[in-house]
């Protein structure tokens, strides 16, 4: 896979023959002391980072002016580069992290490490290359993606990777640049800029990769605690303005035509966003309105949204289509990127490190806000209106300016912008989806493994177009329509398109379908309480809720290759169903015992293998011994078929006899901070106690027994509850 980067050149490798060991996966749990900067005695330069355990080798420096730079580096670990080119640093700046700073005379700038062929490399890109989850053979630049198997512009991005070898590292630069992994062992990039800095980020104990996140996280940024409606389910579609159905006279009414549906089904949903078309002009986008014969009366219809319960958002994109009052204003003042033909579909993009142009585009886009829109959904970046060198600058200043449009009309946390194109500098401005997904097998699958890859480099708010974006007339089918609406069920994030000929609720779809979608749905809605926690985890400490296997079982080998299954935050295991018939095969990551969620009845042992045959109505999910799972209707969102509604919350209790001890971090979201919830389980008598804090809802809890549930209280200010011969499930 060959990096597109135009005008980057790769500069020669300037390896030193400096060497303490062999790089290796760490396993132990002891702490080790901070780490310590070796630097090469010899000429050429190359520096090495010891951590007490191992050698993290980063074996070249590498600056020059194109590929043909053969000149050595001799330098101290503070020192100047030869022939005045310039200077290096290297410093330790916590217990964890190690930072290089290069300032050179050069144009280019990266480094190489090298580890054993074995290791391997996670991070960058949120695109499955050859359905991976990790980058072995991909070279490529740190850009977006254009048609690519499975999905269409997959391009959350960051300069950040991790390796098996137990160390990380992060580029902090929004510089174009190329990632190299086609070498085994091998990890090298290069930025198209004169001065770089890098982190070397090692863990706070051998084998904990989820520090090495949480120190990433902190070098970088989190996401921002989004409010309850962006969890979804999301309903939207981009043909509003044509898709009539009887009574249905324009796009205002076909929402409320989907709204009528989810209330008489009674199936939970939070909000809507109008794709484009919406507005008047050349591609309904620039004129900075809805269009009057689609949307009459748009601020009445967007408080009517929001009286029945749900938030909207409105598509954006920094495009300059032609005649429309962005393109023109710009074209008087000179803003649009150079070389782009305005009768190009797609429009020039304004070049918004002009603050000219960035204070117009953000003055004319607080109209939506003023009129009750709480988010958009930001689209394109990377279909050739800017040069490529330009992406990560111009994208970040776009989502900078969209975020603050929507800040200082509603306050953080109470709107939802969500994007398919981002690096990582804006990752608190905006959550992701995952692009174009196509909408067959391949296109679900991809977005498994879209969403564990996302997760590795923090971007942990994620949704997929639930059933696939890239439809033929009938599509999806309606058996993958299910099995995608289970994945989105057990997604930070349930984002479902529809349509004309794919609703699910008209031909040619079934009853069936519409019972799938209901159970979903409601399911996600029930699950709130869990996924708002694992987001504010995720929110404190870059650990994302959907998590590759091998950040729960880092001692499993097979946990490594996993791209179909997942462990849905901390205490629930996920295996998607991928394929067309219903059967998978379900391979449970050592260390743990799992049972599966929704019978309740069949124990699996870490390291075992199980075959399925499930029906459209059920996922192969499962909850681990130990598990705590708060569950419940905590907020009411389009729920107007139950009289006289208030929140209750039911806590989910899975004791077994060999985890003596449980604990789960809730996340009040009045009082937006973190309670306990622990239980003790007695081996002996069978006694299991819980202790609470101030959950800020009334409910139950619920302990799960070979004899049937035992239930309890749950009083919204904190408490306690015992329970008594308790016979586990799992024993």
């Amino acid at each position: 896979m060959a990096s597109l980067l135009k005008g980057l050149t790769t500069v020669a490798a300037l390896v030193a023959p400096f060497a303490l060991g062999h790089s290796t996966a760490c396993s132990s749990q002891q702490s080790h002391p901070a780490p310590s900067i070796l630097v090469s005695s010899t000429s050429p330069f190359a520096l090495d980072v010891y951590n007490g355990q191992q050698v993290i080798h980063n074996t070249a420096i590498l600056i020059g002016d194109s590929n043909s730079t053969t000149g050595s580096v001799s330098a101290s670990k503070t020192g100047e580069l030869p022939n005045n080119g310039g200077q290096i640093s290297a410093a330790i700046v916590s217990s964890q992290v190690a930072k290089i700073s290069i300032n050179t005379t050069s144009g280019f700038v990266g480094a190489r490490f090298s580890v054993a062929a074995s290791d391997k490399f996670y991070g960058v890109w949120e695109y499955p290359w050859e359905e991976q989850l990790d980058n072995g053979g991909v070279y490529f630049d740190l850009k977006g993606l254009g048609d690519s198997e499975g999905i269409n512009w997959d391009n959350a991005r960051a300069p950040f990777w991790f390796t098996t070898a137990g160390y990380g590292v992060y580029a902090d630069t929004l510089a174009m640049g190329s990632f190299n992994f086609s070498d085994p062992g091998v990890a090298q990039f290069i930025f198209n800029t004169s001065s770089l800095v890098y982190y070397i980020i090692t863990p706070s104990t051998p084998g904990d990769y989820k520090s090495i996140l949480s120190a990433y996280a902190g070098l970088s940024n989190t996401i921002e605690m989004p409010p309850d409606s962006a969890y979804g389910p999301t309903f939207w579609s981009d043909n509003f303005e044509e898709d009539f159905h009887d009574g249905v006279h324009n796009a205002q009414e076909n929402y409320y035509d989907v709204i009528n549906h989810l209330y008489y089904n009674e199936i939970h949903a939070s909000s809507m966003f109008a794709d484009r078309p919406y507005g008047t002009g050349n591609s309904s986008f620039g004129n900075f309105d809805f269009d009057p014969v689609y949307y009459p009366t748009p601020k009445q219809f967007i408080a009517n949204l929001t009286h029945f319960g749900f938030d909207f958002q409105v598509w954006a994109a920094n495009r300059g289509f032609l005649y429309t009052e962005l393109y023109n204003t710009s074209v008087s003042n000179g803003w649009l990127m150079p070389g782009i033909s305005p009768e190009f579909f797609l429009g020039p993009a304004l070049n918004l490190s002009i603050p000219e142009a960035y204070a117009y585009f953000k003055q004319h886009m607080a109209y939506f806000p003023s009129v009750g829109v709480k988010g958009y959904k930001i689209d394109r970046g990377e279909e050739g209106e800017m040069p490529v060198y330009e992406q990560n600058i111009q994208m970040t200043l776009f989502e900078q300016l969209l975020y603050e449009t929507m800040v200082e009309k509603w306050g953080e946390g109470n709107f939802y912008n969500f994007a398919r194109s981002a690096v990582d500098r804006s990752r608190s401005k905006t959550a992701v989806w995952n692009g174009d997904s196509h909408s067959n097998y391949s296109g679900l699958a991809h977005s498994v493994t879209s969403g564990l890859r996302a997760g590795l480099i923090g971007y942990s708010q994620w949704a997929s177009d639930t059933g696939g974006y890239i439809r033929n007339l009938n599509d999806p089918e309606q058996e993958l329509w299910a099995r995608w609406m289970w994945f989105s069920t057990f997604s930070p994030v349930y984002e479902i398109m529809i349509g004309t000929n794919h609703t699910p609720w008209y031909p040619p779809y079934t009853s069936e379908l519409v019972e799938v979608l209901k159970e979903t749905a409601n399911l996600h809605h029930d699950l709130l309480p869990y996924i708002k926690s694992m987001t504010y985890q995720a929110h404190k400490t870059g650990i994302p809720v959907l998590r590759a296997a091998f950040l729960e079982a880092p001692n499993d080998d097979i946990s490594y290759t996993m791209t179909d299954a997942y462990y849905f935050g901390s205490e629930l295991f996920v295996a998607p169903i991928v394929n067309a018939g219903g059967h998978r095969t379900v391979y449970f990551p050592q260390g743990n015992r799992y049972l599966e969620y929704f019978n309740k009845t069949t124990v699996h042992q870490g390291g075992s293998t199980a075959h399925v045959n499930l029906s459209t109505h059920y996922v192969p999910a499962y909850v681990h011994a130990g598990a705590i799972v708060p569950r419940g209707d905590i907020t009411q969102a389009n729920n107007k078929w139950t009289s006289d509604w208030t929140p209750e919350l039911t806590i989910e209790l899975y004791p077994s006899s060999d985890v003596p001890y449980s604990s789960f971090a809730y996340y009040n979201g009045q009082t937006k901070a973190e309670a306990p919830i622990t239980m003790t389980v007695d081996a002996l008598s069978g006694d299991v106690a819980v202790e609470y804090g101030s959950l800020g809802t009334n409910g139950t809890l619920v302990v799960f027994t070979k004899g049937g549930m035992k239930n309890a209280t749950l009083h919204a200010a904190g408490g306690s509850a015992s329970f008594t011969d308790v016979i586990s499930l799992f024993d």
